[in-house]
């Protein structure tokens, strides 16, 4: 794995088009809308913002330097923007930790999730090289569940009562998947 910055990629799946988060395309009042509505937000830490279009800006400018990568998560039939996925890049200990959000509610139960999430643990482990990809989510965020489990995904650990949802403790699930070869 190298240290280095490398070039933009852009990965492709039956449906989908990842591109690397573009603030003139993608950065739009809709993106921000997503992530001011509680239930897009409603198992992220993300929930405890408003967001705005000058502190998404200062998230994305944040993957503008280092290895780390966000891509938007785009439908190939009709290039709709619909959600964005990053992976927090750990050169020193070959890791990467990864998030998804799909924001477009229309999206939601189709599979383009998992289908993303795949892409980008396949682009992780097979062609950047990490050794350990990691995610985790709340227990009761079943669909988060689902993808890291359908992504061949193992156990990592938890964290017991780590945050509170709607003023319950609510455990962390962590997963992982490592390189093979």
């Amino acid at each position: 794995m190298t240290e280095a910055i490398i070039d933009p990629v852009i990965l492709s799946t039956a449906r989908l088009t990842l591109r690397p988060f573009d603030t003139s395309r993608h950065l739009t009042a809709q993106y921000v809308a997503w992530l001011n509505d509680p239930d897009v937000v409603r198992y992220s830490e993300q929930r405890h913002k408003v967001h705005t279009i000058e502190s998404c800006r200062a998230f994305v400018e944040g993957f503008d330097q280092g290895p780390s990568r966000l891509w938007a998560i785009e439908r190939r039939d009709d290039d709709t923007h619909i959600g964005n996925i990053h992976a927090d890049i750990d050169t020193i200990n070959s890791l990467a930790d990864v998030a998804i959000l799909i924001g477009n509610r229309y999206a939601w139960g189709h599979g383009f999730g998992l289908e993303a999430w795949d892409a980008v643990l396949g682009w992780l482990l097979n062609e950047y090289k990490v050794r350990k990809v990691v995610a985790g989510c709340m227990e009761s965020n079943t669909a988060m569940l689902r993808i890291m489990q359908k992504s061949a995904m193992t156990p990592d650990g938890e964290r017991k009562a780590h945050y509170l949802l709607d003023g319950q403790p609510e455990d962390i699930v962590f997963c992982a998947k490592f390189r093979t070869g």
